[in-house]
């Protein structure tokens, strides 16, 4: 096999792994979010050995949007991706309530998840 044909293979094959790595898989990732809440700023720190998305809502000192003014009428309301070990920090005035999934999240909801009213979600595949 010549040179040229064994590059062309390697490259097609890390294209194939970082595409299925960066798949949402539909997961929960509750479990890897650590929250920590000191003199009103709440901390959400991923502790999982993969990058996970958190979606949250509540009153936030810097917005006014409330649960339920979420994205294409969803109840949580702003989003960020976390690598492993990585942290989050938002100001709270009060209630705030936070779901997470594995995987990684673009602006606004473009099919990562699905929430209801009540908060209630679930993780898509993607």
């Amino acid at each position: 096999m010549n040179f040229k044909r064994l590059l062309s293979i390697a490259a097609c094959l890390l294209v194939v792994t970082v595409n299925a790595h960066a798949r949402n898989p539909g997961e929960n990732a509750q479990r890897c979010v650590d929250v920590s809440e000191r003199n009103g700023r709440v901390t959400f720190t991923n502790t999982c050995n993969k990058q996970i998305f958190v979606i949250w809502c509540g009153d936030l000192k810097y917005t006014k949007k409330r649960c339920g003014d979420g994205p294409k009428g969803g109840f949580y309301t702003h989003s960020d991706n976390l690598r492993p070990g990585a942290e989050k920090e938002i100001v709270v005035e009060g209630q705030y309530r936070y779901a997470a999934c594995v995987g990684g999240i673009s602006f606004g909801n473009s099919g990562e998840y699905e929430d209801d009213a009540r908060g209630r979600y679930r993780c898509l595949p993607r």
